[in-house]
């Protein structure tokens, strides 16, 4: 598949390796400047999600991997609603602005161990493109829930195992019962944290129905 990089030609090799690990593709890496296709949120510092489609076309309908130190934000700009990563089919895009540190707040810096910060971004790269190529009948929809303010923010659609690479990560560690929740169907969840989905990974990456799902087009290859 096609990996863009905006300046993480390391990252993109770590993404490369554990691509081709877990999904059996090979990759070409292409590092690119997109500034003109992600919009500024002042109020956050952050980017507005886009489905770049400009990038998009000049693949001709290729599934792309984009790796940005962007942090990207969905939504209005009223509410903090960054993400780590998202899938619009062809396309997954995957931040690094928000793994590269304990708490999960935006960094230029790596301020964990290069190993960790690898894995986070590993799982976040095999989640997005699970998106696309794992067909997940038996997912439920994936709700974040601010237990402080009373917001909620739609997710999508995610497994219910909690040892897959698609059950949802929404911070670093898992919120507590006071932050808020996961709601995933009708059930709270409070071990969305990306260390916590990381520690308790199944060793294939997938639970057995996701697992058995995948299925991977000729836009991969």
């Amino acid at each position: 598949m096609i990996i863009i990089h905006e300046n993480l030609p390391n990252e993109a090799k770590s993404t490369a390796e554990v691509i081709k690990q877990v999904y059996g593709l090979d990759s070409k890496i292409i590092g690119e400047d997109l500034g003109n296709q992600f919009a500024p949120i002042p109020e956050f510092n952050g980017y507005r999600y886009s489905y770049l489609l400009e990038l998009q076309a000049s693949f001709q309908g290729k599934a792309l991997l984009v790796l940005t130190p962007r942090d990207i934000y969905v939504g209005d700009s009223k509410n903090d609603d960054w993400i780590f990563g998202y899938n619009t089919g062809n396309l997954s895009v995957v931040s690094t602005a928000r793994i590269k540190r304990w708490d999960s707040q935006p960094s230029d810096v790596i301020g964990v161990p290069l190993d960790l910060y690898l894995k986070r971004l590993s799982v976040m790269d095999i989640h997005e493109i699970g998106h696309d190529v794992v067909s997940g009948n038996h997912f439920q929809p994936a709700k974040w829930v601010n237990i402080q303010s009373g917001h909620e923010l739609d997710l999508g659609p995610h497994c219910t195992d909690n040892t897959c690479a698609m059950y949802e990560i929404v911070d670093i560690k898992s919120p507590t019962k006071s932050e808020g929740h996961m709601l995933l169907g009708q059930d709270k969840k409070f071990d969305a944290g990306l260390d916590d989905v990381i520690a308790r990974l199944s060793p294939r990456w997938f639970c057995d129905k996701c697992y058995s799902s995948i299925s991977i087009d000729e836009r991969y290859k």
